[in-house]
């Protein structure tokens, strides 16, 4: 099986004192993992990113899910797995 743009990035998380940080290349990512291949594992990244504690991500996924294709169906299955 291919391995996906989304596989390839290292860890979308690093632990710090003030808990989980994103990163918004990663975000990127999953935006693009979600429009091309309606990867479920990644729409739901940025969904929760949306309640991210860092503002700018949380602005950076909103602006993402905006961009994407609308929301899965009930009962879909992602195209690929992780």
């Amino acid at each position: 099986m291919p391995e996906t743009a989304l596989a390839k990035i290292s860890s979308p998380t690093e632990m710090s004192d003030s808990g989980r940080q994103r990163d918004p290349l990663y975000l990127f990512t999953c935006h693009l993992e979600w429009h091309r291949r309606q990867n479920i594992a990644a729409y739901e990244e940025l969904l929760a990113a949306l309640d991210d504690s860092d503002e700018n991500i949380r602005i950076v996924a909103e602006v993402l899910l905006q961009r994407s294709s609308p929301r899965p169906g009930l009962g879909e299955k992602s195209v690929d797995s992780w």
